[in-house]
């Protein structure tokens, strides 16, 4: 396995300024010119990094080279890069520019100082022996070999045949390491693999080798980072004595087992980093699932409750269903805008959900690489909420003191209520206290769905205060109607017999009394009101209107008609205006010979 090396910065930055040079092989260092070159001896380079100048520079003048710690346009560059292991040997390159306008690099020289050494250490390794590669890079003939694993500063010098010779002090860093290697990395799955028995067991060993030598080792004491499960913790184990490690984990699903070396912060200037793949293990077919709801399909609650729906996720095996624990449980209804939302259940498989909304919600458990998603379960929860209301309410009286109260039940946006609903007539006399008077049912045969029509009376008539209340249910709050007062005076006939009871054909009856209205509980003769004589003969109902009179001033009435047959007499009042009740007499029986 080939280790992965990171740049730093200032190696980062000699490649960017790096230029790519004619295809050759570098001599032995020539000698030094006899004049010096300064920075401020070269002219502007163009965008390529070549020096603008029509002409060659002038010679060096003998005095040493050029010191650069950055790029300088029309003096030579170069960068030092990573060590790379290939083939666990530590190869050198180095990206190198002439000064441009046809220039080319004749030298190089790399010397390697420990990083933290003194500024006037002496180099560990001096390296002059290079052959150019491509595209500006050069390498030494064969790989470096240090006197101890870490970091090192490298210095390079570099000329070209334009006579320019330049000293990069800070030519980059490079770490000269160990080359760790997963020298084995297995897995290991059980045979029967499923939901029950799913360990995976994960093994392996590290080696060091010596990139001088080429000795192989041991890694001992090493911690290694195992990831198994996608999003799941990272395993770590550390290597015995001969560089083995092991650890397990419980597969969550399909797994892909990678292994990791990776050195610490100081670490990293003396190991390479290292890393190994598994493939995945073939998976067994899913289980079937199922929610087991342990709260009703109908959860009641009080007004601006909370419920609780609780259940069990279950997986079948053979003829058994089991918990099922750690599985995702999804949620979707009126609370969570109709998107499936998670939850989780327990380590009983057991899962309890809190909601403040009422409606019907949906619950699943969610599919996994072992497990099938489960089918969708519903439950309803009821909370009573407001927004019942009454529409074209209607409450009235008749002369005969038949109420009426008609109207509309609503309930919020689920507009008509659901079949059986019942609406309450309450009945008060001071309009304070009130009782239940009648009870009608909405939507019965005849009506709309959402219509009530139901008549009422209160001993004899509807005087009084009546309004319509509607009690509320599991889902709807209770909701009653403005309160009317009724109000018609009472009237009744008094007197009305006959002056005899046993008459002869075609005899004349007469009949006297008096109308009487009430006012605050009292009677009082009502007069200048009609009232009218009705016979009904026997064996008969039709009735027949036999005269009609106005009672005078006091109250008073006279009435007669001939006696045709046997049957029924009495005296009527029948209100012409919408202030009084009817009333009737007696009922008088009258014989005819």
């Amino acid at each position: 396995m080939r280790p992965r090396l990171f740049i730093s910065t200032s190696v980062a930055a000699g490649f960017l300024a790096g230029l790519a040079l004619p295809g050759q092989a570098l001599a032995e260092t020539s000698a030094p010119s006899p004049a010096p070159v300064t920075a401020d001896d070269t002219s502007t380079a163009d965008a390529t990094g070549a020096a603008a100048i029509a002409t060659d520079p002038a010679p060096p003048d003998g005095q040493g080279p050029v010191s650069l710690t950055k790029p300088v346009p029309g003096l030579p560059w170069a960068a030092a890069a990573p060590l790379d292991y290939t083939n666990d040997r530590a190869h050198f390159t180095v990206s190198a520019r002439s000064s441009g306008n046809g220039a080319t690099v004749t030298s190089l020289t790399a010397r390697f100082y420990p990083l933290h050494a003194p500024a006037d250490a002496a180099p560990v390794l001096t390296v002059t022996d290079f052959e150019y590669v491509a595209a500006g890079v050069w390498r030494p003939a064969a790989p470096i070999v240090l006197p101890a694993f870490g970091a090192y500063r490298v210095a390079l010098d570099v000329r070209d045949d334009h006579g320019y010779d330049v000293t990069l002090p800070a030519g980059g860093t490079v770490e000269y390491q160990q080359v760790v290697h997963f020298s084995s990395y297995t897995q290991t799955v059980p045979s029967n693999f499923d939901f029950d028995h799913r360990t995976v067991t994960v093994q392996g060993s590290l080696t060091l080798t010596d990139p001088g030598t080429g000795q192989v080792s041991p890694f001992a004491g090493a911690t290694v980072s195992v990831y198994g499960n996608a999003g799941g913790p990272t395993l770590k184990a550390t290597t015995a004595a001969d560089g083995t490690f092991t650890t397990s984990f419980d597969a969550d699903g399909a797994i892909q087992a990678v292994g990791e070396y990776d050195p610490g912060r100081e670490d990293s200037w003396t190991h390479t980093r290292a890393y190994a793949y598994l493939s995945h293990p073939d998976l067994p077919a899913p289980e079937p699932t199922r929610i087991r709801f342990t709260s009703p399909p109908d959860v009641y609650v009080p007004a601006a409750g909370t419920a609780t729906v609780t259940g069990v996720v279950e997986r079948r095996v053979g003829d058994a269903w089991l918990p099922v624990p750690h599985i995702f449980v999804d949620l979707s209804g009126p609370q969570t805008g109709s998107e499936w939302l998670p939850g989780f259940s327990d380590d009983r498989g057991a899962f309890a959900i809190p909601i403040s909304q009422a409606g019907v919600y949906q619950v699943r458990g969610e599919a996994t690489d072992y497990l099938q998603q489960s089918p969708v379960e519903s439950v309803r929860v009821h909370i009573p909420q407001p927004g019942a209301q009454f529409s074209s309410l209607s409450i009235s009286q008749d002369a005969t003191g038949q109420g009426r109260i008609a109207g509309r039940l609503t309930l919020g946006q689920a507009g008509s209520p659901p079949p059986g609903t019942t609406v309450q007539m309450q009945y008060s006399a001071d309009g304070r206290s009130w009782r239940n008077a009648a009870t009608t049912t909405v939507g019965r045969q005849g009506l709309g769905k959402d219509e009530f029509l139901c008549g009422v009376r209160q001993g004899g008539n509807a005087n009084g205060y009546w309004r319509v209340s509607f009690l509320g249910n599991s889902d709807w709050l209770p909701v009653t109607g403005n309160a009317v007062h009724l109000w018609r005076t009472p009237t009744r006939i008094a007197g009305g017999r006959p002056s005899t009871t046993h008459a002869s054909h075609n005899q004349k009856l007469s009949f006297s009394g008096s109308l009487q209205q009430s006012a605050a509980g009292e009677w009082h003769a009502y007069g200048h009101a009609p009232v009218r004589l009705w016979f009904q003969p026997s064996g008969s109902k039709t009735r027949h209107l036999m005269s009609t009179a106005t009672t005078d001033a006091r109250g008073h009435y006279s009435l007669t008609a001939k006696d045709t047959s046997t049957g029924t007499w009495y005296v009527t009042y029948q209100s012409p205006d919408t202030h009084h009740l009817d009333s009737t007499g007696v009922h008088t029986w009258v014989g005819v010979k």
